[in-house]
């Protein structure tokens, strides 16, 4: 399921990329360009944190920086779709997102409210102390955030991600679902 929404996201970014190409003059372009901030994460499951014994969580949790590229496309004067392709650094871990969101335009100003979807990847699958694989490498997240424009280059934006997968392979007690949720605050420039 995993892939075939990969492979939604990806078809939506070129097939916008390609219309990009063909927008007239009168009309804002897309703008590619780079994004760096601040993330914080958790683990949505705190049973998993409290037996360190058997598994260690830590290392996905906490706070680091993040870098990516970003593409933003306007669809009309008040929506338009926002890309981003990011890698995180945080505590002992790497992790890797694509997100893609609409964005709407608050009450004609430079506020911007975005919804969409992140596919976020771990570096290295979660292990127990017998080094034995529990957890997936690859989540979903519903993303919701928000972004101020200070001109036509230059914007801060903050997400919140909520994990919709469940990202272990066995369920801890009576929980149905534990996944890894993040918090960004980010700087975006474009060209």
């Amino acid at each position: 399921m995993l892939k075939k929404i990969s492979l939604i996201l990806m078809f939506t970014i070129v097939s916008f990329a390609a219309k990009a190409q063909e927008t007239p003059d009168t009309e804002k372009p897309s703008k590619f360009g780079f994004t760096a901030g601040l993330m914080d994460s958790n683990v949505n499951n705190n049973q998993f944190l409290l037996n360190e014994n058997t598994y260690d969580l830590r290392r996905y949790a906490g706070g680091g920086m993040f870098l990516g590229l970003t593409f933003d496309t306007d669809l009309n004067e008040d929506f338009g779709l926002s890309s981003e392709l990011i890698w995180a650094k945080l505590n002992n871990s790497s992790r890797y997102m694509l997100s893609t969101s609409l964005k709407y335009r608050l009450f004609n100003s430079n506020f911007n409210a975005l919804g969409g979807l992140e596919l976020n990847y771990l570096s290295s699958a979660p292990h127990n102390s017998a080094g034995e694989e529990f957890g997936n490498r690859t989540g979903l997240n519903a993303l919701v955030g928000l972004e101020y424009e200070i001109n036509d280059r230059i914007s801060i934006n903050g997400y919140y991600s909520y994990e919709i997968t469940n990202r272990y392979k066995e369920p801890v007690k009576d929980e149905k679902s534990t996944g890894i949720n993040n918090l960004r605050l980010g700087l975006k420039f474009k060209f």
